[in-house]
C-alpha cells in the first residue's frame, strides 16, 4: 500500500512539474544565454618540452679526451607549467659515446615559455677519435612525467672533432 501511494505521489509531482514548465514557456525572455561548449581535450595537460635548437660555436668544435664541449640549447615548453620538483636533465652523446655531464640540466619552464641554456659535458678518455655529431635529449628517462609529443632529441649540424691527446695544445 505504501508503494502504490509513493508511486502515485511521484507521478503527481512529475506531472505538476511538467505543467509548470509549460507555463514558463509563455514568459520566455528575449535574452538568450549559451552555455560554453565543452571541448574534449585530446592532448595531455602536463608540460611538454620541445628541443628547438642545439648549436655549437662554428662549423666544427675541436676538443680532445678529458676536455669538454659546451652546446647551447633553446627549449620551449608547449604544455602547461612544469611543477615537478628539481631541474630537467639533459643527456648528450657523441655518436654512440655517452658524455659525462657537468652542467646538464635546466630549471623547469612555465607553460608557453622558451629559454636558452649553455650546457657542458666532459669527453670520456676512451672515446673514438672520429668526428661526430653531438646529440642531446631532454629528460631521456621521462622522470618528470612529461606529456605531449614534442621533439625531445636533436643533433647538432656542426661536427665535434676529437683530437689526439698526444698532441700538445701548442701544436694547433
Amino acid at each position: 500500500m505504501n508503494i502504490r501511494f509513493l508511486t502515485l505521489l511521484l507521478l503527481i509531482v512529475s506531472l505538476s512539474g511538467y505543467a509548470l514548465a509549460g507555463e514558463n514557456e509563455i514568459n520566455v525572455s528575449s535574452i538568450a544565454f549559451n552555455a560554453p561548449t565543452q571541448v574534449e581535450q585530446t592532448h595531455n595537460t602536463s608540460h611538454d618540452y620541445v628541443l628547438q635548437k642545439v648549436s655549437l660555436s662554428g662549423d666544427y668544435s675541436y676538443t680532445r679526451p678529458g676536455r669538454s664541449v659546451s652546446p647551447r640549447i633553446v627549449v620551449h615548453n608547449q604544455g602547461e607549467d612544469d611543477t615537478a620538483p628539481g631541474n630537467v636533465p639533459v643527456e648528450a652523446w657523441l655518436g654512440d659515446t655517452f658524455l659525462i655531464p657537468v652542467t646538464a640540466e635546466f630549471a623547469p619552464l612555465k607553460g608557453g615559455t622558451s629559454a636558452m641554456y649553455t650546457l657542458r659535458y666532459m669527453i670520456p678518455p676512451d672515446i673514438p677519435l672520429l668526428p661526430d655529431h653531438l646529440t642531446l635529449k631532454i629528460d631521456p628517462w621521462n622522470t618528470r612525467n612529461e606529456g605531449g609529443t614534442g621533439t625531445n632529441e636533436l643533433t647538432t649540424l656542426a661536427l665535434v672533432v676529437i683530437e689526439d691527446r698526444s698532441k700538445s695544445w701548442d701544436d694547433f
